[in-house]
């Protein structure tokens, strides 16, 4: 209907108040499962290094009565070594900004530094889990950059020539040779297709309540004969390593601090402040025959 002529309308009105909730909200995905369950260590130079050994295989072990000694040949470490990387996040607020009256916070500065923060987290775990190769960089034209899970694990990988669906086949294949290698894997690292394949194994056991008014298609717990793994969601897989899953023994990786993640404001050059967020550490691979990694998933 077309209202009476003459009807003053809030199209008109020149002095009605915004409707502007004191809320901003963030979806962005800010998990970083696996910054969250490595331990911390510190670095003290821009390589990090670490040694590794191994035992020999087990072997028929016998000795005569009374013989004499004989020295077996004694094998080296191996010595191991990722560069640090240096991640930042930097930002600038007017004098102004910082002073008005706003919506949704208080502080402009301290907003932007919670935001930052997870930012700052999410990047970290990227390197720690998509970067493939380690840079030593420069000083004029290239930043360092640390090798990531991608990068690390070589050894217990299965691969086919072309893209196939996860089955529990293949994924117990993959555990089983981390197992002959001595790795006792606890975690299943992967995207989302990759954990709803997981999720759809036939020979998946789930309990639920006969009165429970629901549908459950989830596996939180994957029972292998080679162990119990917990299954965990990463977003930064689900992005860049989507057709891939990690089964990580997670005790043997650890990611080393050179520089914790901190803070600093820097010189004024004029009616504004300027902030630097700043970390910088690499990923220890304590021993990568202990992970292993199923590649070429649909």
């Amino acid at each position: 209907m077309t209202p009476p002529s003459g009807t003053f309308q809030t199209y008109q009105a020149k002095g009605n108040r915004e409707d502007l909730i004191d809320i901003i909200v963030n979806i962005s995905p800010t998990k970083t499962p696996v910054l969250s369950m490595t331990e911390s260590v510190r670095a003290y130079s821009t390589l990090h290094e670490w040694q590794t050994d191994t035992l020999n295989s087990p072997t028929a072990n016998a000795a005569v009565e009374g013989d004499d000694s004989s020295a077996a040949t004694v094998g080296p470490t191996t010595r191991l070594s990722n560069d640090t990387q240096i991640l930042t996040k930097n930002f600038i607020v007017s004098g102004t900004q910082e002073i008005v009256r706003k919506a949704g916070r208080s502080s402009e500065i301290g907003y932007q530094v919670q935001k930052l923060t997870k930012e700052l987290a999410t990047d970290i775990e990227y390197a720690l889990v998509v970067n493939s190769a380690a840079a030593t960089g420069s000083s004029v034209t290239t930043a360092r950059t640390l090798e990531g899970l991608a990068g690390w694990i070589v050894t217990n990988v299965s691969t086919a020539t072309a893209n196939r669906p996860l089955t529990s086949a293949i994924l117990d294949a993959n555990l089983q040779t981390i197992w002959a290698a001595g790795g006792d894997p606890d975690v299943i690292l992967s995207g989302g297709a990759q954990k709803v394949a997981i999720a759809g194994f036939t020979n998946n056991t789930r309990y639920i309540a006969a009165d429970a008014a629901k549908v459950v298609n989830s596996v939180d717990i994957y029972q292998s004969s080679f162990g119990t793994l917990k299954t965990v969601l990463s977003h930064v897989m689900n992005t860049s390593l989507a057709n891939q899953i990690f089964n990580l023994d997670m005790s043997y990786w650890r990611k080393a601090w050179l520089r914790p993640v901190g803070l600093a404001e820097l010189a004024r050059t004029g009616d504004a402040r300027k902030f630097q967020m700043v970390a910088e550490l690499t990923l220890e691979s304590l021993n990568e025959k202990a992970s292993g990694a199923v590649k070429n998933l649909s």
